[in-house]
């Protein structure tokens, strides 16, 4: 180790360039501290949102990527034809996603606005604004007969797995009887699940019957002249289980006073996705037939079956880690037949996160070019100093000691200054990396709130519910906080080892070169 004495008593010695040697590093330090400081806390911004975010995928028709195609078609026989193998949702593919070890629910889910037949809605409490505003009105059928329009009250909730998304989160939890089970799955047995509201109004319990029906009563008249009978309207349930929820409307909502009962999670029966499919497979067939019987040429291979009368507008999958959720896309969107894709609302999450992306960018170029530099000037400045050492190197070598102990010696000489020189750094980097960063985040975020577009307006029908966290982007950014972990100070000091070590390979050529006797002889 006689090498390392050298190099502290050079150090001590030669106390002017080991000062600006010092101020070097020292600089380079915090540079690069402020460099990483920022990118590490834009990255730690975007993981404790995405931690906070819940852990949904869904599996949808792309239909803007169909829209496209179709209007690329060029005669209206191509598009109708087009139209006719519409993409849909693949029922064996969803099941077999489902079976990742990542997803804890599924939800396989088809709404069906209703009306009750003998029992009432939970009300809203905008019953009387709603008849202030007007509702209901006449409604023209095809044949010139009118009927009074009478909205739906109750939402038909279905899934064809029995542990959903709501029941799994916690949003909704039995409290009398059972959910339904594979086995009524399975049989497409007519049973449901009613909220606890709804059997409090209407004084039911486990066991009862409800009665459902898919149009109003004067309605069908119109549809009996097209084979459709009063039992295919009408859907008979034995009630299995009762259930709260925590979902509700809210007041606020400046579309309150508009909504329809079946808006209201309070009225939603969860009935089996087999059960409602069957329902649903008669009246088709009856319609299906009547056309068919009036010769309508367009009503050709469009022959309803059991298996598509039941067709999800998407699939919504709950993950385990919402860290996984990138992953989960990129592992199973080779699985996906055309027009369709697995939609993690990634885009919405890039847009907002779009400062820090810019942040993290640049602090990363400007670790590199501080990096480069510090490079090249500490070689620079390392193989100028050979030249008036070169007496030094001399008798060093001459004494015997290796060339591998004299480079061995600058590395040390250089790694010592380093050190105190990144130490130094890391007690003033701390302080000026969360005011910097502070700093450029704003102009960032200034420079980027005219490309940012609100969905906040956008409303999600409640048969087709948004599972994803809606979040703002002052909700991302107040996650964004410049703190110098112990794991950044062992980053700096790693860069300072490779910076130093990299700056040596120059000299140490030079001195490999060198012969002791003609040094001595100069």
């Amino acid at each position: 180790m006689n090498f390392f004495n050298r190099a502290w008593r050079y150090v001590t010695r030669k106390l002017s360039k080991s000062v600006l040697l010092g101020i070097t590093f020292f600089m380079i330090g915090n540079l690069v501290l402020i460099g990483l400081g920022i990118s590490d806390a834009a990255n730690n911004a975007k993981i404790l949102t995405r931690q906070s975010m819940r852990a949904v995928v869904n599996y949808e028709v792309d239909n803007q990527k169909f829209w496209e195609y179709t209007n690329s078609l060029e005669s209206d026989e191509e598009r109708n034809e087009a139209y006719k193998n519409y993409p849909k949702i693949d029922k064996e593919i969803a099941l077999n996603i489902s079976q990742d070890e990542r997803v804890k629910a599924m939800n396989y889910s088809v709404a069906s606005p209703m009306y009750s037949d003998g029992f009432e809605n939970v009300p809203l409490g905008n019953e009387e604004k709603k008849a202030e505003n007007g509702g209901g009105g006449a409604v023209m059928m095809e044949d010139g007969t009118q009927f009074e329009y009478k909205e739906p009250n109750i939402m038909i909730q279905t899934n064809i797995v029995p542990d959903s998304i709501e029941f799994v989160e916690g949003t909704n939890k039995i409290v009398d009887g059972r959910m339904y089970n594979q086995d009524d799955i399975d049989n497409a047995n007519k049973v449901a699940v009613i909220t606890k509201e709804l059997a409090d109004v209407n004084g039911l319990s486990v066991g009862d019957t409800i009665k459902l029906s898919s149009m109003q009563a004067n309605q069908l008249p119109y549809f009996e002249n097209m084979g459709i009978t009063e039992d295919m309207t009408k859907l008979e349930l034995e009630i299995v289980g009762i259930y709260t929820t925590l979902a509700d409307v809210d007041p606020n909502d400046e579309r309150f006073n508009w909504m329809s009962p079946y808006e209201s999670p309070k009225n939603f029966i969860l009935i089996p996705g087999t059960t409602i499919a069957q329902f649903n497979y008669a009246v088709s067939k009856a319609s299906y037939d009547y056309y068919v019987s009036q010769g309508q040429p367009d009503m050709v291979g469009t022959e309803p079956t059991l298996e598509n009368s039941y067709n999800a507008s998407k699939v919504v999958y709950l993950l385990n880690d919402p860290l996984e959720v990138d992953a989960f896309v990129e592992d199973h969107k080779v699985d996906l037949k055309e027009y369709t894709f697995l939609n993690a609302n990634n885009e919405q999450f890039k847009k907002l996160a779009k400062p820090l992306d810019t942040l993290s960018f640049f602090a990363n170029v400007i670790v590199w070019i501080v990096a480069l530099n510090a490079v090249v000037i500490i070689s620079l400045v390392t193989a100028l100093t050979l030249k008036t050492r070169e007496f030094e190197i001399g008798v060093l070598l001459s004494l015997g000691v290796s060339k591998v102990k004299v480079v061995m010696q600058l590395f040390m000489e250089l790694l010592i200054i380093a050190v105190i020189g990144f130490t130094l750094a890391v007690g003033s980097g701390s302080l000026v990396a969360g005011q910097v960063g502070k700093m450029v985040l704003n102009f960032q975020q200034s420079a980027s709130e005219e490309e940012i577009t609100s969905d906040n307006n956008v409303y999600y029908w409640a048969g087709d519910q948004n599972y994803f966290t809606e979040i703002t982007q002052d909700e991302l950014l107040s996650n964004y906080e410049v703190s110098i972990s112990i794991w950044l100070i062992l980053e700096i000091y790693i860069l300072g080892i490779g910076v130093v070590f990299v700056s040596i390979v120059i000299p140490s050529a030079m001195i490999m070169r060198l012969n002791p006797k003609q040094i001595l002889l100069a």
